[in-house]
């Protein structure tokens, strides 16, 4: 069908973008992505010519980059009920031309290309609700979970063990502390430490039940006598809305799949690692620049070696051995910038409000 729908745009309107043949499910994002560096207004996809693996989240990406852009789909001898469609025309497509392979597709497309956009209720017989995955039909499982509205989490997680996951999360909590914020750390991490950093520092108890109050930090500490199949973070719904907490740091340890889940679910998240060049691969494979990645011990030149190769951004975190120092304060004030208000408000004599 690509080659037959080339042969008829090509005698008409011009086409700043083509490409023509078979697609796997990697090689689809590459194509999309080379379409929506281009302005147009329209893009004619042929279904048939993609994995249904990757044609959704690359139609997606699309959508979201040229969102302007009028998309229609080519789906020859497709039938209302097709999960791939439906999955299309939930990202707000609605241009679905499904004749027969040999139907005149020299008048099918010019007649859309000719008529306004089509609506939702001209492609709602093709909806379903269902949304296709990874090309394999799945039961539907719903599962309603409690957000701490007002809350704003921040997850850190490490490469690897001892780089410092944990004295990082209490370093972004005793900044937030000192600037008049009420903070809270939850350890959700592999090798629990949280006890044995409470007893060293002599903490007292915190205001909400279970914690541990040091340097103005609640301290959740991980009761390692409980079972861990629910995350620490996830028990403590109660505790953390009775404290009223503005932020809560997660210290998830060492990075895996579940605590991937875990990054994605907060509102900020830190990824620390190592500079060394030894261990660059630790980061390579794993992350991009949607991550804001710190590396402790790191000079400049260290981070911005690793940067230049790489392509990925990271933040070098001095050497401060006391986490409730000042010492790093400008560094965290940037790490922190894009979840801290833009303008405190402060209580001045006579009850008046500055800004």
């Amino acid at each position: 069908m690509s080659e037959k729908i080339k042969d008829i745009l090509e005698s008409g309107e011009d086409i700043v973008f083509k490409h023509v043949g078979k697609l796997d499910s990697e090689s689809v994002k590459d194509v999309f992505y080379s379409a929506s560096r281009i302005s147009s207004d329209v893009m004619i996809v042929d279904i048939d010519v993609f994995s249904e693996k990757g044609i959704v989240s690359a139609l997606q990406s699309f959508r979201i980059s040229r969102p302007n852009t009028r998309v229609i789909i080519i789906a020859p001898e497709r039938k209302p009920g097709d999960e791939l469609i439906s999955s299309i025309v939930g990202l707000g497509i609605y241009d679905i031309a499904a004749e027969e392979k040999d139907a005149d597709w020299n008048r099918v497309i010019n007649d859309i290309l000719l008529s306004t956009p089509a609506t939702y209720s001209q492609a709602a017989r093709w909806h379903t609700g269902q949304f296709i995955n990874d090309g394999k039909r799945n039961k539907e499982r719903v599962v309603i979970e409690e957000r701490h509205s007002g809350i704003i989490v921040i997850a850190v997680a490490g490469t690897a063990h001892g780089l410092g996951c944990t004295h990082t999360a209490f370093s972004l909590a005793s900044f937030l502390s000192r600037s008049g914020y009420s903070v809270a750390v939850i350890e959700d991490s592999q090798r629990p430490v949280f006890s044995y950093f409470t007893n060293i520092l002599r903490v007292k108890e915190g205001k909400v039940k279970g914690s541990y109050v040091a340097h103005g930090i609640d301290i959740f500490a991980l009761d390692e006598s409980k079972g861990r199949d629910e995350w620490n973070f996830d028990t403590l719904f109660k505790e953390i809305k009775a404290g009223q907490y503005e932020y809560v740091i997660r210290d998830l340890g060492v990075l895996d799949s579940s605590r991937m889940r875990e990054i994605y679910m907060a509102d900020e998240a830190f990824i620390v690692a190592s500079a060394a060049k030894w261990r660059w691969h630790e980061c390579i494979d794993k992350f991009d620049n949607e991550y804001s990645i710190i590396f402790p011990l790191a000079s400049k030149s260290d981070v911005d070696e690793f940067s230049f190769y790489t392509c990925i951004k990271g933040t070098p975190f001095p050497h401060c051995p006391n986490p409730f120092s000042k010492d790093n304060d400008s560094v965290i004030l940037k790490l922190l910038e894009p979840v801290l208000p833009n303008r405190r408000r402060k209580r001045a004599l006579f009850g008046k409000l500055l800004v």
